[in-house]
């Protein structure tokens, strides 16, 4: 499930969210550089999977979601890619080198990514991603209220498909959505809430001075360990440019 915030605002972390962001950041432009399955495999070992399972409690719901995305990254990869030497068999159907060496790569990406921004959210508050980000990374205003607006609205979409759902099945439909007027009966009404309520939390942080707001800027504070992050972007830089013979 998705639960609120369990950092509550300016709580003591063990990284910095300057540390967190930047290291998340890195990891994605890591994760999208390269295909190659044993490289992006120390991604996912290193930060892909630490990720889910930190934002497992926090943002459950994205954890099904991936594991689709994985198994439709499969079905695409046999599609399009299955030639090569035989590897194994799923009854009739013959999964070969090619497809599969995709199937591998592509899903390591995925899990890389999805870690990366999942360690992110799970680690710090919405409302101290706002000041940090603006007052020591000199990020702009509005990019730091949309990222923080983000993480607080993924547990408000959540509720919504919640109501959604339950709606659905008092007037008779089907609970498992098959058919797309199915999907779009779901997402239609959980997509003008969302945009509705962006538009009236702009409207908000404007009449409460958003704009006009004078600009603090603070050297960035790091902890000690931001070390670990540190290292660790490392250890993954150098496999993905293949300094580690992988």
């Amino acid at each position: 499930m998705l639960s609120g915030s369990s950092i509550r605002p300016g709580e003591a972390r063990p990284v910095s969210v300057s540390a967190m962001f930047l290291y998340a950041i890195w990891i994605t432009i890591l994760g999208v550089a390269t295909g190659d399955p044993e490289k992006l495999a120390v991604t996912t070992i290193l930060t892909g999977i630490p990720g889910l399972i930190l934002g497992y409690k926090r943002y459950g719901i994205l954890v099904p979601l991936i594991g689709l995305a994985l198994i439709g990254s499969f079905i695409n990869m046999v599609v399009l890619y299955n030639v090569g030497n035989p590897v194994f068999n799923l009854g009739p159907l013959v999964v070969r080198e090619e497809a599969w060496r995709r199937t591998l790569g592509l899903s390591f990406r995925i899990i890389t990514l999805a870690g990366a921004g999942l360690l992110f959210a799970s680690t710090i508050n919405p409302r101290d991603a706002v000041k940090t980000l603006e007052s020591e990374l000199g990020m702009p205003r509005g990019f730091a209220f949309a990222l923080a607006f983000a993480l607080r609205l993924l547990p408000l979409i959540y509720r919504d498909l919640l109501e959604v759902l339950a709606v659905r099945r008092m007037r008779g439909y089907r609970r498992v959505p098959i058919s797309p007027g199915d999907y779009k009966s779901i997402i239609m009404p959980i997509l003008s809430i969302s945009i509705e309520r962006g538009l009236w939390v702009g409207i908000a942080a404007e009449l409460r001075g958003l704009s006009i707001r004078p600009k603090r800027r603070f050297k960035p504070r790091f902890k000690r360990m931001d070390a670990l992050l540190v290292v660790l972007a490392v250890i993954q830089t150098l496999a993905v440019i293949g300094f580690l013979g992988l």
